[in-house]
């Protein structure tokens, strides 16, 4: 006989605003562990540049826009590693801006060059 199993997922914190990645972390405390960044490419609507695994405290907004520029982001919130399921706790996916008053940096250029041979 097959029983069903029933996944219960925590409830998100609570926000203020929707893609506020800097009110979003602290929401989730010491399960956070790890963040993946990606970042649109600038006229391509489907089209992502994985930028790294940053640790919660590099996700805010003022670092990202020094590290990385301003532009459209996605960040996948992820906790511990589960062994049964050999792979990390998922969170939530957030999107967000930066104006583009921030600069695309030299390592966001390298990025978009490996990935997308722009």
């Amino acid at each position: 006989m097959k029983t069903k199993t029933v996944k219960t997922k925590p409830p998100s914190p609570p926000r203020h605003f929707p893609d506020d990645i800097d009110e979003i972390l602290p929401g989730y405390g010491p399960r956070a562990r790890v963040v993946q960044l990606w970042r649109q490419l600038e006229g391509k609507q489907d089209v992502w540049t994985y930028l790294g695994r940053l640790r919660p405290e590099e996700c805010e907004i003022e670092m990202i826009g020094h590290r990385f520029g301003g532009g459209w982001y996605r960040a996948k919130i992820l906790g511990a590693w589960n062994r049964e399921t050999r792979r990390e706790e998922y969170f939530e996916q957030v999107s967000f801006g930066l104006d583009q008053w921030w600069p695309m940096t030299a390592e966001t250029r390298d990025r978009i060059r490996k990935q997308h041979g722009i």
